[in-house]
C-alpha cells in the first residue's frame, strides 16, 4: 500500500463545540484574537489522534473579511494581521516543528457563492499579500482549500507560485462532474497541470460526492490526491452549523474506500474532530498489517 498521511480535521465546527461565537464575515479568525489557547488545543489533539499536517486558521483572516465588520481599513488591517499572526503562532507552537504546517488559503468571498469573486486585479493583490504573509513565516506549503472556481484558483495560482513554497489545491464540488462554479472538475484539474501542485484534493463535500467524483481524479491526475470530506449530511452550511451527521460506520466506509482506491492524503473537514483523526489513524494501520 502506498503511505497516507494524515491531516488535521475542522476547526470552525470544533471551535462552535467548544462554546465559541462564530461571526459573520470573519468567523473562526476572531478567536485567533479572543481566544488563541483554543486554536493551540484543538491542534494539539488533532496532532495526539495522529495528524501528520494542522492546517493553520487563516480561513477568513483578511483585511476584506474584517474590512465587512465595519472597522475602519486600519483597523481593519491592524485586526487581520493581529489575527493572522497568532494563527501561525499557535500552529508553531502545537507542531513543535515535527508536525508540517498547511497555510490555509481560501476563496476571498464566500466558498459557496463563486459568482462574488472580486475579479483578477483585485483578488491578485490580496492573494499576492496573503502569500507573503505565509512566506515570512515559514510555513512548510500552501493549502489553496474549498476553491471554487478555475479563474480565483488560476489567479492565487500566479500570484504564489513564485514563493517556491510547496501547493495543494482541494477543490469544492457542485456535482460528482463539477466544481462549486459549474465548470467541469475536468478542466479544473486541467489548469493545475500546467502549475507545480504537489497535491490535489477535494474537500467539504459529501461522502457520495467525493467518492464518484474520485473516477475523474484518477483519470486525469497522475500525483498524490487526497480527501477531506464534509461530516454533515446534505450540503455544506455556510454558518458551519451542522444539523445531521454521517455515523462512524459510514465514515469508515469512506474512508476504507478511498484507501482502496489509493489515495495519499486523509482529513475532516466541516463536522469532524480529533475522534474521525483517530479513526483514519486506525484504518490505516489496519490496512498496513494486512
Amino acid at each position: 500500500m502506498n503511505k497516507i498521511e494524515i491531516l488535521d480535521g475542522a476547526m470552525g465546527s470544533e471551535l462552535i463545540c467548544h462554546g465559541e461565537s462564530l461571526p459573520n464575515h470573519i468567523w473562526s479568525a476572531k478567536t485567533n484574537l479572543t481566544n488563541p489557547n483554543l486554536i493551540y488545543r484543538i491542534h494539539k489533539e488533532y496532532i495526539e489522534q495522529g495528524a501528520d499536517y494542522i492546517t493553520t486558521n487563516t480561513f477568513r483572516t483578511t483585511f476584506r473579511a474584517f474590512k465587512k465588520t465595519g472597522l475602519s481599513d486600519d483597523e481593519a488591517s491592524n485586526h487581520a494581521h493581529q489575527s493572522f499572526e497568532a494563527a501561525i503562532h499557535m500552529a508553531q507552537k502545537a507542531s513543535n516543528k515535527k508536525i508540517k504546517i498547511l497555510g490555509s488559503i481560501a476563496p476571498l468571498e464566500d466558498c459557496y457563492m463563486p459568482n462574488l469573486f472580486p475579479g483578477t486585479t483585485h483578488a491578485k493583490k490580496e492573494f499576492e499579500e496573503i502569500g507573503n504573509m505565509f512566506y515570512d513565516s515559514g510555513i512548510d506549503c500552501f493549502i489553496l482549500e474549498t476553491m471554487n472556481s478555475i479563474i480565483e484558483t488560476q489567479t492565487c495560482l500566479d500570484a504564489i507560485i513564485g514563493l517556491k513554497i510547496p501547493i495543494w489545491v482541494s477543490f469544492n464540488l457542485l456535482n460528482e462532474h463539477q466544481i462549486r462554479s459549474g465548470e467541469s472538475l475536468k478542466d479544473a484539474i486541467k489548469l493545475i497541470n500546467q502549475y507545480s501542485v504537489d497535491c490535489l484534493l477535494l474537500n467539504c463535500n459529501s461522502f457520495t460526492r467525493t467518492l464518484n467524483a474520485l473516477k475523474i481524479v484518477k483519470t486525469y491526475w497522475n500525483k498524490n490526491w487526497g480527501v477531506y470530506p464534509n461530516l454533515g449530511i446534505g450540503e455544506p452550511a455556510p454558518d458551519g452549523i451542522i444539523k445531521e451527521y454521517y455515523s462512524d460506520n459510514d465514515f469508515l466506509k469512506f474512508i476504507n474506500q478511498c484507501i482502496d482506491m489509493g489515495v495519499n492524503v486523509l482529513g475532516g473537514c466541516c463536522g469532524s474532530n480529533p475522534k474521525h483523526i483517530k479513526l483514519i489513524k486506525k484504518c490505516i494501520n489496519y490496512s498496513n498489517d494486512i
